[in-house]
This record gives C-alpha cells, sequence and structure tokens, in this order.
C-alpha cells in the first residue's frame, strides 16, 4: 500500500512539474499542456501583469463597441464625432502603501504640453478624470473617486439621465427612468468629453426615503493596479 502511494506521488509530481515547465521549454510543451501552463505560470508576477493589460486592453475595446452601438442614429451614422484624439501617454506615480484612489500623480508635465482641465483616460474612451496641477516635470489629475465629483451621464442604450457622484463608491442617483445592472454608463455633463465610458451599473438601491433609487457604479480597472494614464490632448 505504501509502495503505490509512494509511487502514485512520484507520478503526480512528475506531472506537476511538466506541465508547469518548471525544467522544461515552454516550446517543447505540447498542445494539450497549454492550457495548465498558462495556467500555472500566470501564478508569476510578470504574468499576471500580462493578464491585467490583456484585461484592460478588453475593457478598452468594449466600451469603444458599446460607445458605438450606443451613439448612432437609425441611418448607422454616427451621432457624435469620431475624430481620433491626440493622446499623450504618461506613467503612474505608485501611491503604495497608502493606494490613493482620489488623486493620481503622473510623470508628465508643462514641459510636455500638459494643461490643467485635460482629460485622463484608459485608452482613449474610458474615463479616469482630469488634470487639476501641473508642474515642470509631473502633473495631478483628479480622478472619479473624488467624493467632490458631480457629473450628468447617460445610462444604457436609452440614454437615460442621470447624476453620477464620486467617492471611494462612486454612484449615480436622481436617475430618470429605470435602469438595470449591466448597464453602461457615459459622461453627458459640460467641462469633459461626451460619450466617455465611466462604468456599468452594478447595483441598485433605494435612495434615501425611497423616492429616488440610486445605482452603483463598477469601474473596469483596478485604479491601483493600473501603471498608465492618456490625457486626451484634443478631442
Amino acid at each position: 500500500m505504501k509502495k503505490a502511494i509512494f509511487a502514485f506521488l512520484i507520478v503526480f509530481l512528475a506531472v506537476l512539474v511538466f506541465a508547469s515547465g518548471f525544467f522544461i521549454e515552454k516550446k517543447f510543451i505540447p498542445g494539450k499542456f497549454t492550457g495548465r501552463f498558462n495556467f500555472l505560470a500566470s501564478l508569476g508576477g510578470s504574468n499576471f501583469e500580462e493578464i491585467q493589460s490583456l484585461k484592460n486592453e478588453n475593457e478598452i475595446l468594449r466600451a469603444q463597441i458599446q460607445k458605438s452601438q450606443i451613439f448612432c442614429s437609425e441611418n448607422n451614422s454616427p451621432s457624435v464625432s469620431v475624430a481620433v484624439p491626440k493622446i499623450l501617454s504618461s506613467r503612474i506615480f505608485s501611491n503604495y502603501p497608502f493606494n490613493i484612489k482620489n488623486v493620481l500623480t503622473i510623470n508628465a508635465g508643462s514641459r510636455e504640453g500638459v494643461k490643467n482641465s485635460m482629460t485622463a483616460a484608459q485608452g482613449q474612451d474610458i474615463f479616469l478624470g482630469q488634470v487639476t496641477e501641473v508642474f515642470e516635470n509631473y502633473s495631478t489629475v483628479r480622478t472619479i473617486f473624488d467624493p467632490d465629483w458631480q457629473l450628468a451621464v447617460k445610462i444604457g442604450n436609452d440614454k437615460i439621465n442621470g447624476l453620477f457622484k464620486g467617492g471611494n463608491e462612486p454612484k449615480i442617483t436622481l436617475i430618470e427612468k429605470p435602469v438595470k445592472v449591466g448597464d453602461p454608463v457615459f459622461t453627458s455633463g459640460p467641462g469633459v468629453p461626451l460619450d466617455l465610458k465611466i462604468g456599468e451599473i452594478g447595483e441598485i438601491r433605494e435612495g434615501t426615503g425611497g423616492v429616488f433609487k440610486e445605482a452603483i457604479i463598477k469601474v473596469p480597472y483596478n485604479i491601483n493596479q493600473l501603471e498608465t494614464v492618456n490625457l486626451l490632448i484634443s478631442y
């Protein structure tokens, strides 16, 4: 019995090592093991960053598709300008260990052409916030997690009006008509570009006194894991 258990453990460890590619280069692993390899490799730091980057790219593409589907007229012509904005990409300084969400500091400033009130985005379609202070070599960005943010928004395919309020848990109040979980939320107020995606409805709650409903927004990123931000120079 002991020999059988010992033999089983040896076989199990051999398969595990082989599937993980610990001693074998990935190119020598048969195709049927690649799924296991990718799962095990994803446990490593560099692969986690790659997966996170792919998730971010997927969310950006999803935002573009939703925007195209919602903000088009009956003749399939875009109802808004489709000009591609000029973008300045910059890196985000780490907030570790404080993990501050309402303000980001980026490594681009007046020397690179950054100006106050520039829109900060993920890709060019996901709204993150606006530049509030500009220095020669760096700038600060006020994000949607700032509790003082208030902005008119459009919700879902029916473009329902609502009022966005920032904070650690961003939400929408004064919702004009019924909405549902999963509806995308887009910017609609003055001071920022129109039709940038903020997030999606993640939860619907009764408002104060049951008069108005409020919706909690689920954003398509983890603010503490972002490494870069795009500034929209023109839109």
